[in-house]
């Protein structure tokens, strides 16, 4: 395997081992530089994935020996206590009205309200014509029944009207006085013999 490779491994293997509470040395001390070798492969970061916190972080070569390119999955790290709430952003936008939705039943009668301040007198309206003046005739006068009610009836036309009266008798007065007695008038002729 490429040595590029091989050092990404031990990159991931130090890694898990140090989330693991396991002290490691993952590298000793630096050596003397060696000669510069042949050109190695050329190594492209390929996919990157998060995994679940507490996972083992693992790299993936999907590429070839002489053209790699790795795939990652790290670990999230553990989450951490939530920030102190931000300030209110600015309204947005009012959204266009919706369409209106159907007639809801109708709900039960309110209590009247208390009535309301008188309004203002209206204008006062145009005089209208003057009428005829009507002339009144007496027509018939009845005598009704004593105890009987007087009534009255008009007939006629506008403006030349007739008053018809019916007067109920008036009831029989008491007898009146026993008159004097007058003188004795002259004696008469004799009658003749039977």
């Amino acid at each position: 395997m490429n040595n590029n490779i091989k050092r990404a491994r031990q990159l991931i293997d130090c890694f898990n081992k140090e989330n693991s509470n396991v002290t490691y040395t993952c590298f000793g001390a630096t050596g003397p530089t060696g000669p510069t070798g042949p050109a190695g492969a050329t190594i492209t970061v390929g996919v990157t994935t998060t995994t679940a916190p507490g996972t083992n972080a693992s790299v993936v070569n999907t590429g070839t020996s002489s053209n790699a390119v790795l795939d990652f999955s790290i670990p999230a790290g553990a989450t951490g206590p939530t920030g102190p709430t931000g300030p209110t952003g600015p309204q947005g936008l009012q959204g266009e009205t919706g369409p209106t939705g159907p007639t809801g039943p109708q709900g039960l009668q309110g209590e009247t309200g208390p009535t309301g301040p008188t309004g203002p007198q209206g204008l006062q309206g145009e005089t209208g014509p003057s009428g005829e003046t009507p002339t009144l005739a007496i027509g018939t006068i009845t005598t009704g029944a004593p105890g009987t009610e007087a009534t009255a009836s008009i007939t006629g036309t506008a403006p030349n009207y007739v008053l018809n009266l019916t007067i109920p008798q008036g009831p029989t007065g008491p007898q009146g006085l026993q008159g004097e007695t007058g003188p004795t008038g002259p004696t008469g002729p004799t009658g003749p013999t039977g």
